[in-house]
């Protein structure tokens, strides 16, 4: 599921945007409202990074039953950056498997940033 998202997000736009909403839950959909709340999501400086990303490395993932989660680290593609540098972000992410939808995605955060 999360390669299939980081693929997505890789292409992005359109693609990405679909990549995003197809690895959230329904209720972590809600804030976005649809796929075009997903593409408004990803021009923003916390998902940002996510699009068009240059490398990504995940870690191991954490299961405790039915819940899992992860650090996400991104370098982004300068070509990508507002700078025109590369960028280095750092999400948590976390998913939940069920038996309609498998693997996912509860929550998508940056890590490396401040809480507001």
């Amino acid at each position: 599921m999360l390669a299939d998202l980081l693929a997505g997000l890789r292409a992005g736009g359109d693609e990405g945007a679909a990549a995003l909403w197809e690895a959230l839950t329904p209720r972590a959909r809600g804030p976005l409202g649809d796929v075009a709340g997903a593409r408004r999501a990803l021009g923003n400086e916390l998902l940002g990074p996510l699009v068009g990303h240059a490398s990504a490395e995940v870690d191991p993932w954490e299961r405790h039953g039915d819940v899992a989660r992860t650090h996400l680290r991104i370098v982004a593609d300068p070509a990508h950056a507002p700078s025109g540098q590369a960028v280095s972000a750092l999400y948590l992410v976390s998913a939940r498997r069920d038996a309609e939808t498998g693997w996912r995605l509860t929550g998508l955060r940056r890590d490396d940033l401040p809480w507001a």
